[in-house]
């Protein structure tokens, strides 16, 4: 893997300013060597020195904060696993199918009344 050792003062400045095109293109000076090649090496110390920067070993979005949104799924996901299950139905909820029962027993009633009235 590239390292910032061995690459001239020059690029590395140009990446510490955050511009690539120049830095490649100085790399690509100095070494004679291809653009494809030159780009990985580019890529390669800008990972490093945004791990360095970041002052860990590993970079990646594991090592941002959880958001409330990501917290509150996984902690969801892991009641889910633990076998504990979220009520469907919540204390005061009323449902809807203790209506619907009522609504089709009164429908039969008169429907019934009507077809046996005398």
């Amino acid at each position: 893997m590239a390292s910032a050792s061995n690459v001239p003062q020059a690029v590395m400045q140009a990446l510490q300013r955050g511009d690539k095109m120049e830095a490649i293109k100085l790399l690509r000076e100095a070494t004679g060597g291809d653009l494809k090649s030159a780009m990985a090496m580019i890529q390669n110390i800008a990972a490093q020195m945004e791990q360095a920067r970041r002052g860990g070993s590993h970079s990646g979005p594991h090592h941002e904060p959880e958001t409330q949104g990501q917290r509150e799924n996984r902690e969801r996901t892991e009641t889910i696993l633990a076998g504990h299950r979220t009520p469907t139905v919540m204390p005061g909820d009323r449902g809807g199918l203790g209506l619907v029962v009522w609504v089709l027993i009164a429908a039969a009633l008169a429907g019934a009344w009507f077809w046996f009235k005398p």
